[in-house]
């Protein structure tokens, strides 16, 4: 492990506590701000053999904690795959700063506690739309359909009326056992690994 080492990336300097700095701002600016690339990460779940992929928007990011919220339907498949094993990765990437993070951790479920309430006050309509359908999402239909009524597709309704989709509503909070950094660039490509587990950063060959 070596601090002191620095690397030059878009004109700054880095050294790997920098770097792993630099990770948390992106994270933290990622859940505030829409239009970040790291907004809407992709995160993989296993059952058995089976590996599934999806992008979920990235909620919340707590450096001190090291762990990273975003919200799901409990009737959901990640959430019933997370159910039985925790494991989970998710992957972000800065097209035009070329930077990409690969994140493995644990999983966290949240339902019906303080948690998911303070969250749930904070939604819009707009996002309680994804929790008012009958249907479990993933469940098969004849029709090209989003399961929604349309008064309900029109947010033709209140926030009274939405409340009942809190019964549907999960938060699932990624504790962050390591980061995985890479920058790629023509010259030659930097990577890092910030492992949360063992205490220790490392430079690594890309």
């Amino acid at each position: 492990m070596d601090n002191t080492t620095c690397v030059h990336i878009n004109d700054k300097y880095f050294s790997l506590s920098d770097l792993e700095m630099d990770c948390w701002d992106r994270l933290v600016q990622g859940a505030k701000k829409s239009r970040s690339p790291f907004h809407t990460p992709c995160v993989a779940t296993q059952l058995k053999e089976e590996v599934s992929m999806r992008t979920v928007v990235l909620r919340n990011a707590f450096p001190a904690e090291k762990s990273l919220h975003f919200h799901t339907d409990i009737r959901s498949m990640k959430w019933q795959e997370l159910r039985v094993n925790p494991s989970i990765s998710a992957l972000f990437y800065d097209a035009s700063e070329r930077i990409q993070l690969r994140i493995k951790g644990t999983a966290e479920l949240h339902h019906s506690n303080q948690i998911t309430n303070e969250a749930w006050q904070k939604t819009t309509l707009s996002s309680r739309r994804c929790y008012l359908s009958p249907s479990s999402p993933s469940s098969f239909t004849d029709l090209p359909t989003s399961g929604l009524t349309e008064q309900i597709e029109q947010e033709n309704f209140s926030i009274e009326a939405s409340e009942v989709g809190l019964l549907n509503f999960g938060i699932v909070s990624i504790h962050v056992q390591s980061i995985d950094w890479l920058w790629l660039n023509h010259a030659g490509h930097r990577r890092a690994f910030f492992d949360y587990v063992q205490g220790e950063n490392q430079w690594m060959i890309p």
